[in-house]
């Protein structure tokens, strides 16, 4: 997601010291490259791995990556100057959590993961195709927009969360009703557009001579969203899935 509207990642921009050597789109890219390597190449590990240590397992491994991945994500946060050996610990182990839910995931539907990996990359084509054309224009409304987006969806995931644990939960968010499936489109929506406000913080920031280091946040910051899109359009994909 956007690095500036997450507040934890802006919190990170606002604590690293200005230096001689500037960020530069093609330093940015090629640790964008070099992270998604790491969680490609890690993802498909764990696919491999699930049968041979039992699928049993596969639930605690996906719950562990998650937790150890925020964690990591904190640590890049609250120290920037970690990014350039945290954000590829980040990748391989949001890697393990990528490679386990699209096991989990193509256990009930053979094939939707290979349908997810290409949508999210024709998306994340699509975003950068608009955005670099002028197509889009990132305008300090299309950001409070986007980012309002951001957190209604963050806290719908919230009160989610809270209400499963009581046996209950948001009917709109879970199952396969046309309602459901509209939702979730909606929120597919807004992680697409999250990607335009990342390629244009890379833009900005390149432009204002930011911090060199400030190109291993900025590549962790585009990855979370990659992954965010790729498990919103699994889970469409499944949703749609569900009623044929």
């Amino acid at each position: 997601m956007n690095l500036k509207s997450n507040p934890l990642l802006r919190k990170s921009m606002q604590s690293t010291a200005y230096s001689a050597e500037p960020m530069t789109k093609a330093g940015t890219w090629s640790k964008v490259f070099t992270l998604l390597l790491l969680v490609t190449a890690a993802a498909g590990t764990t696919w491999l791995v699930v049968p041979t240590i039992g699928e049993g397992l596969l639930f605690p491994l996906m719950i562990g990556s998650l937790i150890l991945g925020f964690i990591f994500a904190l640590l890049i946060t609250f120290k920037p100057n970690t990014a350039p050996i945290v954000a590829p610990l980040y990748g391989i182990v949001e890697g393990v959590f990528v490679g386990s839910i699209s096991y989990f995931f193509e256990a009930m539907v053979p094939g939707i993961v290979g349908r997810a990996v290409m949508t999210t990359f024709v998306v994340a084509f699509a975003m950068w195709f608009v955005y670099t054309t002028g197509l889009v224009k990132v305008t300090q409304k299309f950001r409070a927009g986007v980012m309002a987006a951001m957190f209604t969806v963050m806290l719908l995931y919230l009160v989610q969360l809270v209400m499963s644990l009581f046996g209950s939960g948001l009917a709109f968010m879970t199952g396969s009703s046309p309602l459901a499936i509209g939702v979730q489109f909606v929120i597919v929506i807004v992680a697409s557009l999250a990607l335009v406000l990342d390629f244009d913080f890379i833009a900005r920031q390149v432009e204002e001579r930011a911090p060199k280091q400030l190109e291993w946040v900025a590549a962790f910051g585009l990855i979370v969203t990659l992954v965010w899109l790729y498990i919103e359009l699994l889970d469409l994909l499944y949703r749609l899935a569900m009623r044929e």
